[in-house]
């Protein structure tokens, strides 16, 4: 049974919803992105491309990987995201000076 005294979800501030749009979105595209990735490219057989010593086993390069995917969805989500927000209004262009 719910409380009376409850008077429905917290709200968060704008900028609390938008990072955590950001973090949810861009790990959504890592997840994705490394589905895509490592069904066409094998991680035991991309560390040796870098270095021939280096010894990547295969869960290790499946979560640089997705780590790689994330930090950069992250940064184009973080873009896209203060672009939006710092765009001028819409309506500030049609309103009448004279006003």
């Amino acid at each position: 049974m719910i409380s009376e005294e409850y008077r429905g979800a917290k709200q968060w501030s704008r900028d609390k919803q938008a990072v955590f749009t950001v973090f949810w979105i861009s790990f959504l595209c890592a997840a994705v992105g490394t589905m895509v990735f490592f069904a066409v490219f094998d991680p035991v057989d991309l560390g040796g491309v870098f270095d021939a010593e280096l010894d990547v086993d295969r869960d290790s390069g499946y979560a640089i990987g997705f780590f790689f995917f994330w930090a950069f969805s992250l940064v184009c989500s973080a873009i896209t995201a203060f672009l939006v927000r710092t765009a001028p209004k819409r309506d500030a262009q049609h309103r009448d000076p004279q006003d």
